[in-house]
């Protein structure tokens, strides 16, 4: 049945199934199926982590065991989302990466709408802070000044305190 012809026949909503919720295993079962398995002890535990994630032995190296839990999974360089090739031909490319891809530990700290750690500035960012902080400093410093040394006086009436003896206001009914 092709599409066309689905979509001009008249049947409920309900009864149209889409792919994945016949095949839920196409991504995987459950998040257990993409934990990293246990950090490798042996040579041949460490060749088998590097052919799971897709890795040469040679370039697979795994983070040390101190007990954060990374497993066997690769310490990958960081790359940020940003420094990847835009024209190139990606499998999800609204994330600049293909499908299969291992990410780095910490790929959600890297996506192209956050920081891009390869990034190089022309000045320096101790200069970029030095900049803000002095430009909150001068300002800073006028808005005291403007408080406390008044330039230009506004000119008004001085204020209607109320005095003892004085009636300033009634609350009478002024009949013509």
């Amino acid at each position: 049945m092709n599409l066309s012809t689905l979509l001009t026949r008249k049947v409920p909503h309900f009864t149209l199934i889409t792919k994945q919720s016949i095949r839920p295993y196409a991504t995987g079962y459950w998040n257990k199926d993409w934990k990293p398995g246990p950090y490798p002890q042996t040579e041949s535990q460490r060749r088998a982590a590097a052919k799971k994630y897709g890795l040469i032995p040679e370039d697979y190296e795994c983070y040390p065991d101190d007990g954060m839990g990374y497993g066997d999974y690769p310490k990958l360089p960081i790359l940020s989302a940003e420094s990847k090739d835009p024209h190139y031909n990606y499998d999800m490319d609204e994330f600049k990466r293909n499908y299969g891809e291992p990410l780095h530990v910490d790929a959600d700290l890297y996506g192209e709408e956050r920081w891009d750690r390869s990034r190089r500035f022309i000045i320096p960012v101790w200069q970029m802070t030095a900049i803000f902080l002095a430009g909150i400093g001068v300002f800073s410093f006028l808005m005291w000044t403007g408080q406390h040394f008044r330039i230009c006086f506004v000119r008004m009436m001085p204020k209607q305190m109320p005095e003892k003896g004085k009636e300033h206001y009634t609350f009478e009914i002024i009949r013509d």
